[in-house]
């Protein structure tokens, strides 16, 4: 454990992350839950010198929105949405993955191939177009139509994330366990008497650890995608409140937690004349997979040695070789004589 907070990698991405959290959780009680609104900014003098949206400026960094709703107060308020529901979908997913995968690569081997072409239509289908599918009826809220609550919709649309990526998971867990049995260590294990379960937890399984934590960190990065690819969509964490049907002019949909791909998706008709709206929930995205992915290349480092996103050109010395001595024999004396 101390080797990974040595690592740079591992520490760069977990202050991010956990600093992230830790400020979202102290603001949100300091205001109450409540996004700071300022419609106004007049000068010394009592000038209008700006009202909402307001662009980025001293009393507002990172803007508001049409209605004078502090930007960098919902990013802030969201934060910890965002990042717990991809972290518990991320860990439900490995949690039921894991001891499937194992199961199908260890005692269900000759079924593997049949369940691998039945998972393969998974690779080709957008896993964001499912989940469109199922999460709508939940998700969108209209005016005295609610028929879920808080905490079911959130429910409900963690299961879904979760169960989305079971079979693909499962299928890679379960072809690498099986690839591991074929090994020759394996073999001789068995010569020796050892049963399936015996290998599977004595020597399998602690193989398998490191590859799993890399697998953990994927996967939040994955349901963090998919849950931007759903905000375009106006299908948000915890509910989407629509205007009513029945009015002129109603607002855009919004987000009841702030959550950040709620913010993206509300704000996006704004790209053009207002850009900070929609950029700042995108920017904060961007930088919390950055930090995750770097979290992970840091532990696979630290456990394997490998290098999983940032890998390293590898210089071939024979070509180097051949370049230093062609570069010798153009070497010339400068101060020649005859």
């Amino acid at each position: 454990m101390i080797k990974l907070f040595k690592n740079p990698f591992f520490l760069i991405g977990f202050l991010f992350v956990m600093g992230l959290l830790s400020t979202s959780f102290i603001y949100s009680e300091i205001v109450d839950h409540k996004v700071r609104q300022i419609y106004h900014i007049f000068g010394e003098g009592n000038e209008l010198i700006d009202s909402a949206p307001i662009a980025p400026r001293k009393e507002t960094p990172l803007g508001t929105d049409k209605l004078g709703y502090d930007m960098l107060s919902k990013i802030i308020i969201g934060a910890k949405f965002t990042i717990i529901a991809a972290f518990v979908i991320a860990v439900l997913r490995m949690m039921i993955s894991i001891p499937l995968g194992l199961a199908l690569g260890s005692y269900f081997s000759r079924l593997q191939k049949f369940v691998n072409s039945l998972v393969d239509v998974f690779h080709f289908i957008p896993l964001t177009i499912i989940a469109l599918y199922l999460l709508s009826p939940v998700l969108i809220q209209y005016p005295g139509a609610v028929t879920y609550s808080l905490l079911e919709r959130m429910s409900i649309e963690v299961v879904v994330l979760t169960l989305l990526t079971i079979p693909i998971l499962t299928v890679l867990i379960g072809n690498e366990t099986s690839e591991f049995f074929k090994s020759e260590f394996v073999l001789s294990a068995r010569t020796l008497g050892g049963t399936r379960r015996h290998i599977l937890i004595k020597h399998i399984f602690p193989l398998l650890k490191a590859r799993f934590l890399i697998l953990f960190g994927q996967q939040f990065v994955q349901t963090l995608i998919v849950m931007a690819h759903l905000g375009l969509f106006n299908l948000y964490f915890g509910g989407t409140l629509m205007s009513d049907p029945g009015a002129l002019e109603g607002d855009p949909p919004q987000s009841l937690t702030n959550e950040w791909s709620g913010l993206i998706g509300g704000t996006k008709i704004f790209l053009q004349w207002a850009p900070w709206i929609p950029l700042t929930p995108i920017v904060c995205f961007a930088l919390t997979i950055l930090a995750v992915t770097f979290m992970v290349e840091g532990y696979s480092r630290v456990t394997t040695g490998k290098q999983v996103y940032f890998k390293r050109k590898k210089v071939d010395s024979k070509s180097m070789k051949h370049e230093v001595k062609t570069k010798s024999i153009d070497f010339t004396f400068l101060n020649k004589t005859s």
